[in-house]
């Protein structure tokens, strides 16, 4: 995938992100489609998944001499912030909403699954 795409795409999933994290909870329908046990941290985990693949994915295609393991810490480090933030503002900002450490930990580990698949494919690619 060409590099502008890459950008424009991780830029676009980051806003995502942050706009359905924030947006008033009563705008989330209420009335489930499916029964799944923890669906929000699923839905945390797979934000956070595919928000460090393409950030990643990104990096890579930069020629700036830094190896994977910089870029794939740099956008982990950066997803965990991300994570946090948006749920302190959930906390400070919303009535709707709220925070949960729950919440950050799938972040993260969503983030960390994704960059290690990254590695894992792009080693492969070698």
């Amino acid at each position: 995938m060409e590099r502008n795409t890459l950008f424009w795409l991780a830029v676009f999933w980051s806003l995502f992100v942050g706009i359905v994290c924030l947006i008033d909870g009563s705008a989330i329908p209420k009335t489930p489609m499916f029964v799944i046990p923890n669906k929000d941290k699923i839905a945390h985990f797979v934000f956070y998944f595919v928000f460090s693949c393409l950030w990643f994915f990104y990096l890579i295609k930069l020629n700036d001499g830094k190896g994977r393991i910089k870029k794939a810490l740099i956008v982990f480090m950066t997803a965990c912030f991300m994570g946090g933030l948006v749920e302190i503002l959930q906390f400070l900002l919303t009535v709707s909403r709220s925070a949960e450490w729950t919440d950050v930990i799938a972040n993260c580990s969503g983030s960390l699954i994704g960059l290690l698949l990254c590695l894992l494919i792009t080693q492969i690619k070698k």
